[in-house]
């Protein structure tokens, strides 16, 4: 994975958070995780910023929700950058420029699953009432950021998609 590649981990458990600071990073699912990967060379990991390649991949995006809708999106975290710098550029890594490792608890699979005929197959969990509609467009962002890497964190589309933010 040091020359390309991604996984997506999805714990599932969004919903047994802890309460309090953290909460996110003590949970079942996680912890277990976190004990899988124990052995493999993880970098830092940081909940996706707003300014992340993958909030504009395809469609943009605020929140990644699949069946629940509170979990946090990680993604590799960017160095630190020096004073005298603008902001870092997104993504973290260089290469295709993405992220090795992306984790959430927000149940993505369980929100793109459907029966033979079409229909749901697990139901909704809080969020809004187009939330199966944005897990789908969560996952298509994943899909073109894993596949395209970084070519939406140039500087030549902030015009047009502020234009469509209405800023």
């Amino acid at each position: 994975m040091k020359v390309g590649g991604t996984v997506l981990f999805d714990t599932r458990d969004a919903m047994t958070v802890p309460a309090g600071p953290g909460g996110e990073t003590r949970s079942a699912g996680m912890l277990e995780l976190r004990q899988i990967l124990s052995s493999l060379d993880i970098p830092e990991l940081e909940p996706v910023p707003r300014d992340h390649v993958l909030t504009k991949t395809f469609y943009l995006l605020r929140d990644f929700p699949g069946r629940f809708y509170s979990g946090q999106l990680w993604v590799e975290a960017l160095p630190a950058a020096k004073e005298e710098e603008e902001a870092p550029q997104r993504p973290a890594r260089g290469g295709d420029g993405v992220s090795s490792i992306i984790i959430t608890s927000n149940d993505l699979a369980g929100a793109w699953a459907t029966r033979p005929d079409g229909q749901p197959m697990l139901p909704m969990v809080e969020g809004e009432p187009r939330q199966r509609e944005l897990a789908f467009r969560a996952g298509v962002n994943i899909v073109m950021y894993t596949l395209t890497g970084n070519y939406k964190a140039d500087q030549v589309h902030v015009p047009a998609l502020l234009e469509r933010l209405g800023q």
